[in-house]
């Protein structure tokens, strides 16, 4: 694997930033991108590895532990993050006024990038979801996920919760909540969905795939993402 040494990097990037003249807030953003793509380790840097993603079997058992406890918001939750590969802090943003039961969809609002897109909900998720959220409304909740103290559930809470659920059900291999949204991208890839319209629902942006956006709208993702999602491991 290639790699590259920090005093190369640094080269790089500054004879590409040069002419821009940054300000200190345009150099944090850039680095902390970096610091998401890159490992930096023994003085050197290396691309991250593709993660390790769960067997069925191993999926099964986690959800079968989050199953076993018979805490709906957990379930909601860990539900969410498998079906709709969400990112950590957009599920940790989600209102109740951002679910629409009707056309099965979720506005996930500033998304990475602050950019506002919409997402598919599985038909087989609209009854328990349904009930949840009327049990939310109940409380006068704003958020989907609330804290004992009516604040919106902090991504590091949720980081948490999935972490011990992997616990419980005794695999091995980490997970956490960016895994999942790998399991469901990998999933849909596998079950034949077009990069392009996988991009659309994750949120990715990619220069090169612009002109096919152009063409492209959610309802046209939707009778695939159903499709596929009939058949997915769990339920």
């Amino acid at each position: 694997m290639e790699q590259l040494r920090p005093r190369q990097l640094a080269e790089q990037l500054a004879k590409q930033i040069k002419k821009q003249r940054p300000n200190a807030n345009y150099l944090k953003k850039t680095f902390e991108h970096i610091r998401d793509i890159l490992d930096i380790h023994g003085g050197t840097i290396k691309q991250k590895k593709l993660p390790e993603l769960l067997t069925e079997k191993e999926l099964k058992d986690f959800y079968e532990a989050v199953w076993q406890s018979e805490k709906s918001d957990h379930m909601i939750m860990i539900k969410l993050l498998v079906y709709t590969g969400i990112r950590n802090a957009e599920l940790s943003n989600i209102k109740l006024t951002d679910i629409d039961l009707d056309s099965l969809k979720i506005r996930i609002e500033n998304g990475k990038g602050n950019k506002d897109r919409y997402v598919p909900l599985p038909k087989s998720f609209r009854g328990e979801l349904k009930h949840y959220i009327l049990s939310q409304k109940d409380k006068m909740a704003i958020y989907l996920f609330e804290s004992k103290r009516k604040d919106k559930l902090s991504t590091r809470w949720i980081r948490e919760i999935v972490r011990y659920y992997a616990q419980i059900a005794g695999v091995t291999k980490r997970i956490y909540p960016h895994l999942l949204r790998h399991q469901l991208l990998t999933y849909l890839t596998q079950n034949g969905l077009l990069d392009a319209k996988i991009q659309l629902i994750s949120g990715h942006s990619d220069r090169q795939s612009l002109a096919i956006y152009q063409d492209l709208s959610l309802k046209d993702v939707e009778e695939e993402y159903q499709r596929a999602m009939k058949e997915f491991p769990i339920h």
